[in-house]
């Protein structure tokens, strides 16, 4: 019996290296295979992520500057 038995399998991680997954990891090997998945599936996320307010490294005299834009809140 699990001792998280309300708790969807999606939700639950390896005791042993936290990683997602529906059952524990039972060798070290699969630890460490299932870290190395996760690394890489976040350098795939962040690799898609720009800073917020960063401007383009080379303006673009084509690309239209965008209208300002004033909101009222009533």
């Amino acid at each position: 019996m699990s001792g998280l038995p309300k708790v969807p399998p999606a939700a639950r991680s390896c005791p042993f290296c936290g990683v997602a997954t529906e059952v524990p990891h039972e060798t070290q090997s699969g630890c460490i295979a299932a870290l190395h998945t996760e690394i890489d599936r976040m350098r795939d996320i962040l690799a898609t992520l720009r800073p917020a307010g960063v401007q383009l490294a080379a303006e673009d005299p084509t690309r239209p500057v965008p209208a300002a834009v004033r909101l009222v809140l009533d």
